[in-house]
């Protein structure tokens, strides 16, 4: 069955792309190199996945072109880069919205449901984190979009999905979610404005976070 990347904290993968773009390229893309550049938290295994999903890591864990291309380059340049690999990479779920003329939601938390057979949870953290990859191109500065693929398998267990446990220690420094109901807003280590968002998104996650806390 298909998958898609589900990152646990979206604020987490434009941190990600910074270090990427400013850092040294290494040999492997592993959980010890993601903790070497912040990422030490369990959780954040799913930002390989998210790696391997948008063609910056080969099957071997190996940076591909790809990401060789983003390195030390501007905003503009980068935004060029990704929305490309975004429209290749999420073909069928963006092929999807234009057929229902919508970018509603909850269209693209069914269409996640169905696709894979993940919980509610599941899809909802897929929706935020193909709306923050969105947030961090630029569609209409990218170069035409490719033919359509099926959506790319996340790699076998020995090299993503799972990776061993003691490589990442179990305690995070970072905040937990949470809600702020004073102003409106939802935070996922993040604050995201409510008027970033539609009211049925907004909705979703609070629901989202009142089943995890």
């Amino acid at each position: 069955m298909k998958t898609y990347p589900a990152v646990r904290d979206p604020g987490s993968i434009e941190l990600l792309f910074r270090n990427i773009r400013s850092k040294d390229e290494p040999a492997k893309i592993t959980t010890d190199y993601l903790a070497s550049i912040g990422f030490r938290r369990q959780p954040d295994v799913k930002l390989l996945e998210l790696l391997f999903f948008l063609g910056f890591i080969d099957n071997n864990l190996s940076p591909t072109d790809l990401w060789k291309a983003i390195k030390n380059i501007s905003d503009d340049e980068f935004k060029a880069i990704l929305s490309p690999a975004i429209e290749k990479s999420y073909a069928k779920v963006l092929q999807h919205q234009a057929s229902k003329n919508t970018t509603d939601s909850k269209v693209l938390m069914s269409f996640f449901k169905e696709e894979t057979g993940v919980s509610d949870t599941e899809s909802a953290y897929m929706v935020l984190t193909l709306q923050v990859l969105s947030d961090l191109a630029d569609f209409k500065k990218a170069p035409v979009a490719q033919p359509a693929e099926p959506a790319i398998s996340v790699p076998a267990s020995d090299h993503v999905t799972h990776a061993p446990e003691n490589l990442l220690p179990d305690v995070s420094d970072e905040p937990a979610p949470g809600m702020n109901h004073s102003n409106g807003t939802v935070s996922l280590n993040i604050t995201i404005p409510a008027e970033a968002m539609d009211a049925e998104l907004l909705a979703m996650i609070k629901e989202l976070l009142r089943k995890t806390l």
